[in-house]
């Protein structure tokens, strides 16, 4: 006890020295304890964000060049003229496929099937419709329909609506030079609403149109994306004669209406959508679609090919559909060339067959309602070929058994919303892409990355990361200077002391004590108070980093090929509804057992420095010493 209190009052009587040792280890541990946990943090979050990121690539193929387009309006009596996109040769997604890409999931071009409807209600029963129908008519007079002209209805082949008069006006009214019809004639032909001419004027007493839709044809295209020949010409009127229907022409526009009948009378489309990831959907991707009810397809469901789907909430709502319900899915005929939002506008007579026939049912199974997903209220980015159409439904590519190769409708280049991959995150992820991609030596195609914001966040982190490893490195360096040079003052420029104790008959153990209690104190003490104060500012350091602004919008590297994008959508936990703020996804905690970690060797480096000292001081006789301090 004697010794302990000797120990003590040699501290008091150097409060100098004491206090700068005492604050000086604090300071270095602080450091330590700052830099390892700001370390730690930064490697968590960077672990975390591996997690709910996700990054994407969309590919589209770029036109050639831009074509000058003039469309005739009848009620302006004058032409609009249109820029439209004139694109090379089809270039084909197996291009994307080169050694070192590191695909997570695709490289895929989407195709989204047509499905037969069953019994299933595709809109609420107060929704209008489209109004599309084939029928039979003659004009009242010979005319020419560069304007409205009074028809008689003869014959409804197909009408989306019963029509419930007997005479019609029709305007051919993006045709400058119309083909003129006669009284004593009757024609077959594919009309949908029209906007009336003197609708400003007359408004709700004006003359309601029909317009003119294009006929039988086809866009059938082959395995190889080749469009099949075909004699369908596609033109909207044809003369019926005695005969007609039994000859080609006939039996085309017999088959087209087939083909509506099969659609379905009541509703626009049934489009499913079969992916290889649902993060390669653009809609999925940035949160405008998110799950409502049940799952989201698991890695065994598309590994596997299961029988599962996901549905839109409003296709539920209206068929009272749950989680785990089966889902009857007739697939007819796949598109490659749009998405589902753009493929039901204008279309009909495109979906027949090359030879005339209408598709029949390639793939037909229940497939079990995994989940339900809805979609958000809010602007989109892209254009209307990124949204979802209302009743669309997603399936595992794998889940589809038989080939589609026959049953082609539509092939087209690929387009940011229907080709897509998925790569690992970061930005040396993206720029190894790159490098492989432009020494692929492929023109007229755009790769956009989108990553949420990773990029940013990564650099962000890393760059604490490298400050807190400096922190850490000095913190070290200076604790061990700082330990060695007071260990020195306390312990080996104590030989006097020690000499004289021992002459006075104080043991070696006693000796011992004496000069490390007190060097133990101001270690144990200098960590501790380090340790919290280190604790404490790597907590501070961490909570502006949270706060501080993390986003770019959006940004392009201003390369011609390629145009990296950050979104702008908040961090979010993956069943999240987009609301969340970008700080709440950031860990800001630090763990106390990094600073025992980080501060209890340097506590212990001082001890043992200081029984070094001691060691070095007890091994030489008293006299010895005594007469080495005289010197």
């Amino acid at each position: 006890m004697r010794s302990f209190r000797s120990s003590l009052i040699r501290l008091v009587r150097t409060p100098v020295k004491t206090a700068l040792f005492f604050l000086l280890l604090s300071f270095t541990v602080a450091l330590v304890c700052a830099g390892g946990s700001l370390w730690k943090l930064c490697g968590d979050n960077l672990r975390r964000f591996e997690e709910i990121f996700v990054t994407i690539g969309t590919v589209e193929q770029t036109p050639e060049r831009t074509q000058q387009e003039a469309v005739w309006f009848a009620d302006l009596a004058d032409y609009r003229y249109y820029n439209r996109a004139v694109y090379g040769e089809t270039i084909f997604p197996d291009v994307l496929d080169f050694e070192g890409a590191g695909y997570l999931s695709g490289p895929e071009q989407r195709a989204y099937y047509e499905a037969l409807p069953q019994d299933y209600a595709f809109k609420e029963w107060e929704g209008g419709l489209w109004q599309f129908m084939v029928v039979e008519a003659s004009p009242l007079e010979d005319c020419v329909p560069a304007g409205p002209v009074k028809m008689e209805l003869k014959n409804v082949l197909y009408s989306t609506y019963p029509p419930n008069v007997f005479y019609f006006y029709l305007c051919d009214h993006n045709n400058d030079s119309p083909e003129p019809l006669y009284a004593d004639k009757t024609y077959v032909m594919a009309l949908a609403d029209g906007i009336a001419h003197d609708w400003k004027e007359n408004g709700a007493e004006a003359k309601f149109e029909y317009e003119p839709l294009e006929g039988p044809y086809s866009t059938q295209a082959d395995a190889d994306g080749n469009r099949l020949p075909t004699d369908m010409t596609g033109d909207w009127i044809a003369e019926v004669t005695p005969g007609f229907y039994e000859t080609k022409e006939g039996q085309d526009w017999l088959r087209l209406c087939e083909e509506c009948v099969l659609r379905g009378s009541k509703h626009l489309s049934f489009p499913v959508t079969a992916t290889e990831d649902l993060n390669l959907v653009m809609a999925f991707y940035n949160k405008q679609a998110y799950l409502a009810e049940g799952e989201l397809f698991s890695e065994e469901d598309y590994q596997q090919g299961n029988k599962v789907c996901l549905i839109s909430a409003a296709f539920a709502r209206v068929n009272g559909l749950r989680v785990g319900d089966p889902l009857h899915l007739a697939l007819r005929y796949a598109n490659y060339a749009t998405c589902a939002n753009l493929g039901g506008m204008g279309d009909w007579g495109g979906r027949l067959k090359a030879d005339g026939g209408v598709y029949e049912v390639f793939e037909e199974s229940d497939y079990t309602i995994k989940g339900i997903y809805d979609v958000g209220v809010g602007t989109f980015e892209g254009g209307w070929g990124y949204l979802l159409e209302r009743n669309e439904v997603f399936i595992p590519t794998a889940s589809i058994k038989n080939s589609n190769e026959d049953n082609i409708a539509y092939y087209g280049p690929m387009k940011g919303y229907t080709t897509s991959f998925r790569i690992p995150n970061g930005s040396e992820s993206i720029e190894n892409y790159k490098r492989l991609w432009e020494a692929q030596g492929i023109d007229h195609l755009e790769i956009t990355f989108y990553d949420g914001g990773y990029s940013k966040l990564e650099g962000g982190l890393k760059n604490m990361q490298t400050m807190s490893a400096a922190l850490l490195t000095t913190g070290i360096v200076s604790a061990v200077c700082i330990v060695i040079f007071f260990c020195h003052l306390f312990i080996t420029k104590q030989k006097k002391q020690t000499a004289i104790e021992r002459c006075l008959g104080m043991t070696r153990e006693a000796c011992a004590r004496s000069l490390l209690v007190g060097v133990l104190v101001i270690a144990l003490a200098g960590s501790m108070a380090g340790g919290f104060a280190g604790q404490f500012f790597a907590g501070c350091a961490a909570a502006q980093m949270a706060s501080a602004e993390t986003f770019d919008t959006r940004f392009s590297n201003g390369e011609v090929q390629f145009s990296m994008e950050k979104s702008e959508e908040e961090l979010t936990d993956e069943n999240a509804d987009g609301s969340g703020a970008a700080k709440s996804a950031y860990l800001t905690e630090t763990d106390w057992r990094v600073s025992v970690v980080c501060g209890g060797p340097v506590f212990l480096f001082t001890v043992g420095m200081a029984l070094a000292g001691i060691y070095r001081n007890l091994r030489e006789e008293p006299l010895a010493l005594l007469s080495e301090c005289e010197k």
